[in-house]
């Protein structure tokens, strides 16, 4: 019993010593753990006011169960320490109740003590309540305006991309815009180039149809004539035309190339910007990023100091991006002027090559017509001398049949079979003779020498073939004479455009021939009855006439020029018409059995009406 008091006022020593000191330590560890645990100062501002009031309205009173509900709301809290001695003071004054009226005086004593030194530390409580409330707010306050500065700077980063992103966007506006200008100048200058080409061959037909439609009214072998030579020249007019199609194309194709070209450097350009913009902000985010981490250890002041300054060199290097992607937009603006001028300086020189080409085009056909007008009188003379050499052949005949006649009547009495053999020994000996002169003709026009035709008139000077023989020697004859005369300035315009008439044609279809090529395939077709009036190497007028007209036969474009895959075809038709003469036989004494077509070997045995000339013969042409 008597140690109730002493007991209650150890305790109430202890207690106000206890408070005093773990109030001491307690708040600077609770205050501690709240800031580390808030996540804003104005909450943590908050979560203290109602704290600090439900603390002084459990103070004011002595209900264990109030200082228990504090407790229980904040276990961690402020006053957890103070509550906690608190309960314990009131529990043991709740037992020390039923003490003697001895110890009344000291209790007494005891618990004003207590009571100042509670009001005392009370006191002292609130006052830190209130400072660590100030404190608390000042930090919240000093948050609040870190957040804001941080924001002020994300809204400016903000804006200040959305404004290069608009800047780049011009500039490209602006590249796309120039070279859909470039483009349409381009497509109207070759349209105005298409529509002028266009015109200037409307016009050259029209000179050639005139042209024709004048010379049509002459003698039908002389209108061959002139036929084969204004084919000459639209086919000379188609080449020219088809080169300066194929010159103009070259110049679209080259000024696409260039615009492509133009429009890839623009796109490499507005990549580069985009790379250099995404490692400015790569750049930048990074500094950021290491400027907050070491910010985070300074004060407040410091961390918005960086702030800004980095800020103000994130700006510094985008406006320094900005000036270099202008100076490459106005070098690029420099090097397409400059690409432009060019092109309508090579444009120009095309036109002037297109209009030489023309003027070179009007003086050949001129001179073509010319040397037309000479074939024609070299052509009646050849014609002439064939009528000659048909009087010739007639007259021979005539005596040969003299001959016959005088050799039937001597041999009137002579056996019917003897006669029959007769007969047919000769009419052999005949056919033999035709054959034999026919094949020697045929080998001197596949050897295409003059030696070779001089043989032939040598063995047959009245022979069927002798006018074209003589013809084909003069070809040569002025073949060679061309070959021979030096190119002197002196000569007449007809000898001029028969030598040039006679030179290789440069052109890029016929680039894989050279001269022994040319000579077979002039063999070729004079041997497939295209006559090329000789075999000399030079693809002339004559020859372009022959190579067309086996083009037309052929179902080819007869524009006067093999092609690779038109010369193999050439060459599988002479082989398989060689090969067909070869298989020419003879099966009896009175039928005469021919494996053909072959042209000209049935002269002989067809009459106009379609039947056999007599002597019996049969042909047979494969397929009918």
């Amino acid at each position: 019993m008597g140690s109730g008091p002493l007991a209650r006022s150890v305790l109430v020593r202890l207690g106000i010593a206890g408070i005093v000191g773990l109030s001491l330590a307690g708040q600077p560890a609770v205050a501690f753990a709240q800031a580390a645990t808030g996540k804003e100062a104005g909450s943590a501002g908050k979560r203290w006011e109602e704290e600090f009031s439900l603390w002084q309205k459990v103070s004011a009173g002595s209900d264990v169960a109030q200082y228990e509900g504090y407790l229980k709301q904040y276990p961690n809290g402020t006053f957890a320490s103070m509550a906690r001695l608190r309960i314990a003071e009131l529990q043991a004054a709740a037992k020390a109740k039923p003490a003697t009226g001895a110890s009344d005086e000291a209790e007494a004593d005891a618990k004003a003590k207590a009571e100042e030194a509670a009001a005392a530390e009370k006191a002292k409580a609130e006052e830190q309540a209130a400072a660590e409330k100030a404190k608390a707010e000042e930090e919240a306050r000093k948050t609040a305006e870190a957040e804001k500065a941080k924001a002020d700077a994300e809204a400016a980063r903000v804006k200040a991309e959305e404004e290069a992103r608009k800047v780049a966007e011009a500039e490209k506006a602006k590249a796309e815009a120039e070279a859909a200008r470039l483009k349409a100048e381009e497509d109207a200058q070759k349209a105005a180039e298409a529509e002028k080409a266009k015109a200037e061959a409307a016009r050259l037909k029209a000179e050639a149809d005139a042209k024709k439609a004048e010379e049509a009214a002459a003698a039908r072998k002389l209108a061959e004539e002139k036929a084969a030579a204004e084919e000459k020249a639209r086919a000379e007019a188609a080449a020219a035309e088809k080169a300066r199609a194929e010159e103009a194309a070259r110049l679209k194709a080259e000024a696409e190339e260039k615009e492509a070209a133009a429009r890839k450097l623009a796109e490499a350009q507005a990549a580069e910007a985009e790379r250099l913009k995404a490692e400015a902000a790569a750049a930048a985010e990074k500094a950021r990023a290491e400027e907050a981490a070491r910010l985070k250890a300074e004060a407040e002041r410091q961390k918005a100091e960086e702030a800004a300054a980095a800020e103000k060199a994130r700006a510094e290097e985008e406006a320094a991006a900005r000036r270099e992607a202008e100076a490459r937009r106005v070098e690029a603006e420099k090097a397409a002027a400059a690409e432009k001028a060019r092109i309508e300086e090579e444009a120009a020189a095309a036109r002037k090559l297109a209009e030489e080409k023309a003027a070179e085009v009007e003086r050949l056909k001129a001179e073509a017509a010319k040397a037309a007008a000479d074939a024609e009188a070299k052509a009646a003379e050849a014609a002439r001398l064939a009528e000659e050499a048909e009087k010739r052949a007639e007259e021979a005949a005539a005596a040969e049949r003299a001959a016959q006649a005088n050799d039937t009547a001597a041999r009137e009495n002579e056996a019917q079979d003897a006669d029959t053999k007769n007969r047919g020994l000769a009419v052999e000996r005949a056919d033999d003779a035709a054959k034999r002169e026919e094949e020697t003709f045929q080998k001197a026009v596949l050897d295409g020498s003059e030696k070779a035709f001089r043989a032939y008139l040598d063995a047959y000077p009245d022979g069927r073939f002798v006018a074209d023989a003589r013809e084909r020697l003069a070809a040569l004859a002025d073949t060679a004479r061309q070959a021979a005369k030096p190119k002197q300035e002196s000569e007449t315009a007809t000898a001029e455009t028969e030598r040039k008439a006679e030179q290789p044609v440069v052109d890029r279809r016929e680039a894989y021939m050279d001269r022994s090529t040319r000579v077979q395939a002039q063999r070729w077709l004079s041997m497939l009855g295209f006559n090329t009036y000789g075999v000399d190497g030079v693809f002339g007028s004559r020859t372009r006439a022959a190579i067309a007209a086996w083009q037309g036969a052929s179902g080819y474009r007869a524009d006067g020029y093999l092609s690779r895959q038109q010369y193999r075809a050439l060459r599988q038709a002479a082989q398989y018409a060689e090969a067909r003469q070869n298989r020419q036989r003879r099966y009896q004494q009175d039928y005469d059995v021919l494996e053909g077509p072959v042209d000209g070997y049935y002269e002989r045995y067809h009459r106009d009406d379609g039947y056999y000339n007599g002597g019996g013969g049969v042909v047979i042409i494969p397929g009918y």
